[in-house]
């Protein structure tokens, strides 16, 4: 689990130089689609910072906010239609504390995804499989509970932050996309060969 540690760490750095390369806030749409791939990349640092500080408990409830995050900037780049953005963007009222646009359901978003990025709508929903689980650490269920009794095998900490990458993998996609700049065509190939060391093992 350590190599796997480091290798992310020096994976983190190199997506964060993408965002940074990436950045475009000439559209509505692209600067929710941004702050979107900022928030999912700070959840993913963290699961792997919680993770090497042995408080994996939290770092696993980071899970859910991560995947969400990366559904939601690809939905916004892909699906949102103008009149959520127009929702979504609106000013809300002094006092207002509710969301003033949330979207549809995960699933539901990665479905509208599907219907542009197919391959990354499959490996969303695979994904989500597994996310499911960690709603418990959300939301003090079982896993939770048992959790904090027992412990959480290395082994399987070493297939949450493969996870953890794939899906920030994923979210490079999205960035170079939103982009709009065509110097960084390629990018997320050089960035998956790079880093091949610290990404799920290939289905064979």
């Amino acid at each position: 689990m350590r190599r796997v540690l480091a290798a992310s760490e020096a994976f983190d750095e190199d997506l964060l130089a993408l965002l940074r390369a990436g950045w475009n806030t000439s559209s509505r749409r692209s600067t929710i689609c941004l702050a979107f791939c900022r928030s999912a990349i700070e959840h993913a640092i963290a699961q792997r910072v919680l993770i090497e500080a042995g408080l994996t408990g939290t770092a696993l409830s980071l899970i859910r906010l991560q995947f969400e995050a990366v559904v939601r900037a690809a939905w916004v780049l892909h699906a949102a239609k103008e009149d959520w953005l127009d929702k979504f963007s609106a000013p809300v009222p002094d006092g207002e504390l509710s969301e003033p646009q949330m979207g549809p359901p995960i699933p539901a978003m990665i479905d509208a995804i599907g219907a542009v990025a197919g391959p990354a709508a499959t490996e969303l929903k695979r994904l989500h499989g597994t996310v499911k689980v960690m709603h418990s650490f959300v939301h003090g269920g079982v896993h939770l509970v048992v959790h904090a009794l027992r412990g959480y095998p290395a082994g399987k900490l070493t297939s949450v932050l493969q996870n953890r990458n794939l899906l920030s993998l994923m979210l490079a996609n999205v960035i170079v996309i939103v982009s709009q700049d065509p110097g960084l065509r390629g990018s997320v190939g050089r960035l998956s060969g790079l880093h091949a060391a610290c990404m799920p093992p290939l289905q064979r």
